[in-house]
């Protein structure tokens, strides 16, 4: 039986919830729709950076979604 991926957030879900996002560089964007800002204007697509976030929070600075490290999937935190 397939275990269950709850637990996973996608792509279009960081796009609709996040407002902040992390990498393991230790960059930080805001997260505008598909598009990523980060902290000296430059804009790049969401999908360039996605398997380099590390934490991705909400609008009151919350974190809904972290990975260990890159390999792993992102994951919902509750």
């Amino acid at each position: 039986m397939r275990k269950s991926n709850r637990n996973h957030l996608a792509f279009y879900d960081i796009s609709s919830r996040a407002a902040y996002v992390k990498t393991f560089e230790g960059k930080k964007y805001n997260v505008r729709g598909l598009w990523v800002i980060d902290q000296e204007g430059a804009a790049e697509k969401l999908s360039a950076i996605y398997y380099r976030i590390r934490t991705v929070k909400d609008t009151g600075f919350k974190t809904i979604a972290k990975r260990k490290n890159p390999n792993c999937e992102l994951k919902s935190v509750n």
